[in-house]
């Protein structure tokens, strides 16, 4: 709640569009860690830590952001392409299952009130919010996926991490077509009535 990244977004992207904290209901999810060095199936797997700190992030967000109502959660793009150690295969994809557990454990606390250990509690009925996947980037580099998505080389900027133009523009179209999906994300904003005043 108090990292600066909090007082950097309110600073050059809400505030620039006339928005503030109290506005924010709906937040996009994506985090990975740098130099992860413990694979799956190891109980000390990255992926275990990654869960954690996606629960304390949620927490976060909700105490920053009083009106917030959902989080949806992503994972990585293909990192098989990395020519560093900050996040390669297979973390990236192990990323996703760590999405996968942190949305599980919010379920299952409310299916039996049981708060994950790892997780942390992520009760959303009194306090939210609720949390639920976001769209699903991965995909093992020019093998395509059901729905076609690949990685080209070309898509990855040198250190074969990061997304160059071309993959920016694949997050992007995969962003707007989830929320798309949304029916509050093209709804138009509720109208202000005002008053006449009398002269």
């Amino acid at each position: 709640m108090n990292d600066p990244n909090y007082d950097r977004i309110r600073d050059t992207n809400l505030m620039p569009a006339g928005l503030s904290e109290a506005q924010v209901q709906v937040v996009w999810l994506k985090v990975a860690n740098p130099q992860p060095t413990i694979s799956l199936p190891s109980p000390n797997a990255d992926a275990y830590r990654l869960v954690r700190q996606m629960g304390n992030i949620v927490r976060a967000l909700k105490a920053r952001y009083r009106n917030l109502q959902l989080v949806y959660a992503s994972s990585r793009i293909y990192a098989g392409y990395a020519t560093t150690a900050l996040n390669p295969e297979p973390y990236a994809f192990e990323s996703a299952l760590a999405v996968r557990w942190l949305v599980a454990a919010q379920i299952e606390q409310r299916r039996t009130t049981r708060v994950d250990p790892t997780a942390g509690n992520l009760e959303d009925v009194t306090a939210g919010p609720w949390v639920g996947w976001g769209p699903y980037f991965w995909a093992d580099g020019m093998n395509a996926r059901s729905d076609g998505l690949t990685w080209a080389r070309s898509d990855l900027e040198g250190d074969g991490t990061h997304p160059s133009q071309s993959g920016e523009g694949k997050v992007g179209t995969m962003l707007l077509e989830f929320f798309k999906q949304k029916p509050w994300f093209l709804a138009d904003p509720p109208r202000t009535r005002r008053r006449a005043v009398q002269p």
